[in-house]
């Protein structure tokens, strides 16, 4: 279809054009009119003061029959003023003559010469017709008697004339004023519209081969259009980030083919073109990997017709599985063991299928056996529950793990609907709920509940419950992958779990270990002021027993004691604030949590000979969890105080704030020397440490990193940094924090 649309220069001219000429003509119209009222009016005056000027001293010479003295009078004033006839009817020479009237006047022609009145002249009454306007008056002598009519004639030539001057003047000023305008308007909008535009085009066609444009919008002076390009920029990286995690996640399935020893081939266009091959499947059809692209799999069949009534197979929505098929490879037979399934691949219906060459076990019954159940094992033997259901989370398949973990036989959970053995109760309400929140539509219960979840990030992972037979609760790290056909329609789900009773295990010992060092803690902290406490109460004994026990000195201990009592229980609620459990985000100074942090690990700090040194430039306010940031900054605290405890030279942590735009960046480090550079990429990997077993459990900085990116959608990085601090030169593990701030 043809392009019709119009470029908005061109929109903007013609709107622009239109609206100056539509108002250009308004003015010229409203002046036009006022112009014409106002030089009818001048004429109408001047007739009248004309009239007046001759009625008094033509009233004298008509009386007089002075014919000729009152000729002249009028051919002056027609002469001199805008006047195109004046006209005397004189009665009483009219009567000498015997008429009704003698009729007499001059009639200025178009060529401005004056004539003498000639009643049968036709051309001279023509002017008289067209005159635009007349006015007529009686001359009355003294006696009252009308003794003749006196009649003024005035044209519209001078009218017209000013008017057309107006008219062309109109012209040309609305041309000059809509040239000018139009430029001023055109030169605005380009320059403070169109080029912003123009530039926000220009960068976002500059794209990459997944089109996403390669640079982001610059900022701009006007309030819009900067949050315009914001709003584009915000776009463009949710896209890239998109984009990223879709990457990684091709980048692992590829990966994970790849080195399957399994054949694998994607093909696309009804299975007539091969998009994807691993080595196995070009070591299978005796292709290098290139020759194996592109290639319609037909040609390897024996049996041209079996591979049709397999596309046929699929699409009608029937996978299938460990299917023999006889294909002929450089004119050799070769036995395989193929699977087929619709999938989705690269935003393209694909067709994957997997073959396990069983051509040497084609007449050994019990390789074939092992042949044909090689996928089942890989799906029975991979370390975790898995579950497939239909699409309303019916099972239909379990592996040996899940009958391992749980208690039940296969025949006990195929055909049953998976809340119904599996879930909690509060769990299954707990989730609805949250997801009925975050997608605001009904949400059934089961796999359908998670799928739904997992259709919008197929990465995510969930904790979640199972129910064992015996009715123990088993938790679990769950992911949800949605199975869909050709036509990307949902055919069912597959769960995959892995057991966290141990790390369940770890993080409990892992909080143990925590509180007992928080004990230790208050015990350090309490240390002194008992002892001053102690003190005081044995003061006061001693002078009582020689009774120097005075008043005043009495209430100045006593201040004392309750000093060092609101103390020790302002640190009792600094613990206890910590201890408790809260599951409410609330708005946080970042400044405040690390305040309660510092009381809570100062004293520990100090037991280690470490000095902690701070600078707090900036405050942000956060919606987060008290509780849960000051575990994760204890976690990174304690991990650089058990890096100090190796070096017996000066000991240093800094922490320190600053602000970035609308991030506070909450950095702490130490000079333990860093961390080496083959594991630092590792240090936040659950059960990763490099200390003894006995001593630690790897948990410790995994949770930290869980708090931190997942409950308060912040970053968290680590890098080793070299700095100076008085005068000496130190290397110490760098954490950075990365808070939104609101």
């Amino acid at each position: 279809m043809k392009n019709t649309k119009q470029s908005l220069y061109t929109k903007l001219v013609i709107i622009i054009i239109f609206t100056v000429t539509i108002t250009m003509a308004f003015h010229a119209t409203y002046n036009y009119i006022n112009t014409k009222n106002r030089i009818i009016n001048e004429i109408k005056e001047d007739s009248r003061e004309t009239i007046v000027s001759l009625k008094s001293n033509i009233t004298n010479l008509l009386a007089a029959y002075a014919v000729n003295e009152y000729d002249n009078l009028i051919s002056n004033e027609v002469k001199n003023k805008n006047i195109s006839a004046i006209i005397i009817e004189d009665y009483n020479m009219g009567k000498l003559i015997g008429e009704r009237s003698y009729t007499t006047g001059k009639v200025k022609a178009l060529n401005k010469k004056v004539y003498d009145y000639d009643i049968n002249n036709k051309s001279q009454n023509d002017i008289l017709k067209e005159s635009f306007y007349m006015d007529t008056f009686d001359i009355v002598n003294t006696e009252n008697e009308t003794i003749g009519v006196l009649s003024v004639y005035i044209s519209d030539t001078t009218m017209n004339k000013e008017l057309n001057n107006i008219i062309e003047e109109s012209i040309i000023d609305t041309i000059i004023i809509s040239v000018l305008l139009i430029l001023f308007l055109f030169i605005s909008i380009r320059l403070f519209i169109l080029k912003p535009i123009s530039d926000i085009i220009e960068i976002i066609s500059n794209k990459d081969s997944d089109g996403i444009p390669l640079k982001l919008l610059n900022n701009n002076n006007s309030k819009e259009i900067n949050e315009l390009s914001n709003t584009i920029n915000d776009m463009i990286n949710s896209v890239k980030s998109s984009r990223e995690v879709l990457k990684a996640s091709e980048n692992r399935l590829n990966h994970l083919l790849e080195m399957s020893p399994i054949a694998v081939r994607i093909t696309k266009d009804q299975g007539e073109n091969v998009i994807f091959s691993n080595y196995a499947y070009s070591k299978l059809i005796k292709k290098n990997d290139n020759e194996a692209l592109f290639r319609n799999p037909k040609d390897n069949y024996e049996d041209k017709k079996v591979y049709e009534n397999i596309i046929e197979s699929l699409n009608n929505k029937k996978d299938i599985y460990n299917k023999l098929v006889k294909l002929n490879i450089d004119n050799k037979v070769v036995w395989a063991l193929a699977s087929y399934m619709n999938i989705q691949y690269e935003n393209e219906e694909c067709i994957i299928g997997w073959f396990y060459n069983v051509t040497e076990d084609k007449e050994n019954e019990l390789k074939l056996f092992e042949a044909l159940n090689l996928q089942t094992a890989i799906f029975d033997n991979s370390g975790y529950l898995m579950i497939r259901t239909d699409k309303d989370g019916v099972i239909k398949q379990i592996n040996k793990e899940v009958e391992k973990l749980l208690g039940y036989q296969a025949d006990e959970l195929i055909d049953i609907h998976t809340p119904i053995v599996l879930h909690q109760e509060q769990e299954i309400e707990k989730r609805n709920k949250l997801f009925s929140q975050e997608l605001n539509k009904e949400i059934k219960i089961g796999f359908k509940t998670l799928s739904i979840k997992s259709d919008l990030n197929l990465e995510n992972e969930y904790e979640w419950t199972y129910i064992t037979k015996a009715g123990k609760e088993i938790p679990i790290l769950l992911a949800i992958t949605t199975l869909k056909d050709k036509n990307n329609q949902t055919q069912g789900y597959i769960g995959i779990a892995k057991d966290l009773t141990q790390r369940k295990i770890l993080e409990s010992q892992a909080k143990l270990a925590s509180m007992g060092e928080m004990i230790g803690n208050i015990a350090h902290q309490w240390r002194q002021p008992l002892s001053v406490i102690s003190t005081i109460a044995s003061g006061i004994t001693v002078k009582s027993e020689f009774g120097k026990l005075e008043l005043p000195s009495v209430l100045e201990d006593m201040e004392s004691i309750i000093k060092q009592s609101k103390y020790l229980s302002k640190t009792i609620d600094d613990f206890r604030n910590f201890i408790k459990n809260t599951n409410n985000k609330e708005k946080q100074s970042v400044l405040s949590v690390l305040d309660k942090t510092q009381s809570i690990v100062n004293s520990s700090i100090v037991n280690n000979d470490i000095t902690l040194i701070t600078c707090f430039e900036d405050d942000g306010i956060i919606d987060g969890y008290e509780n849960q940031l000051i575990q994760a900054i204890i976690n990174i605290i304690n991990n650089a105080k058990d890096a100090l405890a190796e070096i017996s030279e000066d000991r240093y942590i800094f922490m320190e704030t600053k602000k970035d735009k609308d991030t506070l960046v909450l950095s702490i480090r130490d000079n333990a020397g860093g961390i080496p550079e083959n594991i630092i990429d590792k240090i936040f990997e659950p059960y990763f440490t490099t200390k003894h077993q006995s001593i630690g459990t790897g948990i410790g900085l995994s949770i930290t990193h869980q708090i931190i990116t997942k409950h308060h959608d912040a970053v968290i990085r680590v890098t080793n940094k070299t700095y100076k601090y008085n005068n000496q030169e130190f290397t110490g593990a760098n954490f950075q924090i990365i808070f939104k701030t609101i």
